[in-house]
Parts: C-alpha cells; sequence; structure tokens
C-alpha cells in the first residue's frame, strides 16, 4: 500500500510538471482540435494521453524500484502492455486519423500481452476463472478464451466514445479507478490496487487541464487507454463484473452510438451532428431524425438544453451511480 501511494504521488508530480510543456509542444506542431461545444470552436491542444502515459509509466517504474520484481509487478506489466497498445493506437489515430473499424480491430491487438502471459506464466492468472457476485468463481475455458479479444478492446472503445465534453473522461475516470482500488484493497487485489492508485494520482494533475474550459484534449490515445488499461485489469485480476458495472455509462452510450451509426463510423466523418452549441454556449439536442443517438444527446432531449458544465456534472452522477452498485456487486 506505502509503495503503490508513493509511486501514484510519483506519477502526480511528473503530470503536473510536464503538462505545461507538453501542451505547448503539441500546440506548436499544430496538433489542435476545434471544440464543438464552445461558441466560435476554439483550437485546444490535442493528445493529451501522451501525458496520461507518461505519468502512469513513472508511476508504474517507481512501483517496481520500490517493490522488485514480483507475480503482482508482472501482471501490472501485462495490463500495462495492453493499455500501451491501446493508447499507440489512439495515438496514430490523433495524429493521422484511422477510419472507426479499422481503430476498433487494431485495439483488438491489446489482448497480445495476455495472451503471451497466459501461454508462458500459465501459473500467473486462473485463466478462464472470472468471478461474479454470490455465485463466485466460474470456470467457463471456452467460452472466456472466445469473449478475450473483446476483454480489453471493449472497454478501450466505450471509455473513447463517450469522451466527448471538457473533463468529462478523466472525471468519470477518477472515480471508476478510485472505486476499483478500494475494491481491490479489501479483496487483495495488489496489482489493481497498485496500478488504480497510480492512474488517480495521474488524473488528479492531469483533470485541471481537461476541465473547463479546457486546455488540451484527451484525444483517443487518452480514453483508449485508460479504457483498455482497466480491461485488461479485469482481466489480471479477475474484476470482470466489477468493470463492466463501472462502465455502465459508458456501455448505454456505445450501444446507443452502434446502433444509430449501424456499425462502426469514425466521428468525425459523421454528417450529422447529434448536438449544437448556441452563441451563448447553450447545448441543444439536434431535431434531425437522421442525427445519431448518443447518451448526451438523450439527456438534451428528455431535460432540455443545458450548459456543458451541466452535462458534465449528470456524466459524474451517472458514473457514481455505477461506482456505488460496483461496491455492492463486489463487498456483498
Amino acid at each position: 500500500m506505502y509503495a503503490a501511494l508513493l509511486a501514484a504521488a510519483v506519477g502526480f508530480v511528473v503530470t503536473r510538471l510536464s503538462a505545461p510543456a507538453l501542451i505547448s509542444f503539441l500546440r506548436s506542431r499544430g496538433v489542435v482540435r476545434p471544440d464543438a461545444h464552445k461558441p466560435g470552436n476554439p483550437q485546444v491542444a490535442h493528445a493529451g494521453g501522451i501525458v496520461i502515459f507518461l505519468g502512469v509509466a513513472a508511476g508504474f517504474a517507481s512501483w517496481v524500484a520500490l517493490t522488485g520484481i514480483s507475480d503482482a509487478v508482472v501482471r501490472a506489466a501485462v495490463a500495462l502492455g495492453a493499455g500501451a497498445i491501446c493508447f499507440l493506437v489512439g495515438l496514430v489515430d490523433d495524429l493521422r486519423v484511422l477510419g472507426g473499424l479499422t481503430k476498433t480491430l487494431a485495439t483488438v491487438l491489446s489482448i497480445l500481452p495476455v495472451v503471451v502471459a497466459a501461454l508462458l506464466r500459465p501459473d500467473l492468472v486462473k485463466w478462464g476463472r472470472p468471478s461474479l457476485p454470490f455465485v463466485g468463481t466460474l470456470r467457463i475455458t471456452i467460452i472466456y478464451w472466445a469473449l478475450l479479444p473483446l476483454a480489453v478492446a471493449g472497454p478501450a472503445n466505450v471509455v473513447n466514445m463517450l469522451d466527448v465534453l471538457n473533463g468529462v473522461t478523466p472525471g468519470m475516470m477518477i472515480a471508476a479507478y478510485s472505486t476499483l482500488a478500494l475494491i481491490a484493497a479489501v479483496t487483495g487485489g495488489h496489482t489493481t490496487l497498485a496500478l488504480s492508485l497510480i492512474v488517480v494520482g495521474v488524473l488528479l494533475a492531469y483533470y485541471p487541464y481537461n476541465a473547463y474550459p479546457a486546455r488540451v484534449f484527451n484525444g483517443d490515445s487518452g480514453s483508449l487507454f485508460l479504457g483498455g488499461l482497466l480491461g485488461a485489469l479485469a482481466v489480471v485480476d479477475h474484476y470482470e463484473f466489477v468493470v463492466f458495472t463501472l462502465l455502465l455509462p459508458h456501455l448505454l452510450n456505445g450501444f446507443m452510438i452502434l446502433v444509430s451509426f449501424r456499425g462502426f463510423k469514425e466521428h468525425r466523418k459523421v454528417p450529422k451532428r447529434p448536438t449544437y452549441v448556441d452563441d451563448r454556449g447553450v447545448l441543444h439536442p439536434s431535431r434531425d431524425a437522421d442525427a445519431p443517438l448518443t447518451l448526451t444527446r438523450l439527456a438534451l432531449l428528455l431535460g432540455g438544453s443545458a450548459t456543458e458544465r451541466e452535462v458534465a456534472r449528470l456524466y459524474f452522477f451517472l458514473e457514481l451511480s455505477a461506482c456505488a452498485l460496483a461496491l455492492l456487486s463486489a463487498l456483498h
């Protein structure tokens, strides 16, 4: 616990010190995107996932230095390797723009570290033994391996799909990883505890730069990494159901988008936006029947027009509700 907290502190400090310089560098290199939810669509630095990944990597390195090599560290390296592949896919998309289906299929490659670990160290994790509340450990080896390619890619992509408003992704992930760390501390998931605390430390330092009004966007490099790492931790420490519950708002949004888009499409190539912003900075839902249905559009249709901050608060409430459900399911 003490080593993990120190590693989280290192991640916090590295992120806080490096973020301003990295954000300035991204702007100087023209890595910017328009903020579609602000009047005039101001240009904002993009690919903030670089800041997040460097902070987590620094925290992980300090944790290894403090604790030495152990099975928990190896499992963490496997999870971080899976997340790193998601980060690289997202970084390529941030810089060059991949097609929606291409990006999704590329994130499936993130399962490779898990497969390699299963082949080289079959004793490392009880593969094919997910845990369910009130049921216990299941033995579903064949089905488990059939679904495993989605275990990391699924969380990565649904987190990416909900990265639409300033501060929403880091804010929701702070809640999700904090809850996962608490569950891991109680249930003995040392790998998940350490990496979750490191991510929370990094995101606490990073959040002010992405919060309204954002000075940097997370980019696909940030959202895919955070979601992919969450999925990888679920696999290596058997928190599959917990992570599924933590991602309920993201899963609902992802389901609506896939149904509306009738498959995988790059959001920057969708001709009709689900929402629009007026001159006062208020978000309104599109009334066009052909516009895709997203959780943001649904919230505005049901609750009326709102500011970006008000919609972000709704997302935080939904995530906190999911965290409460996850705690109840894990600590029954």
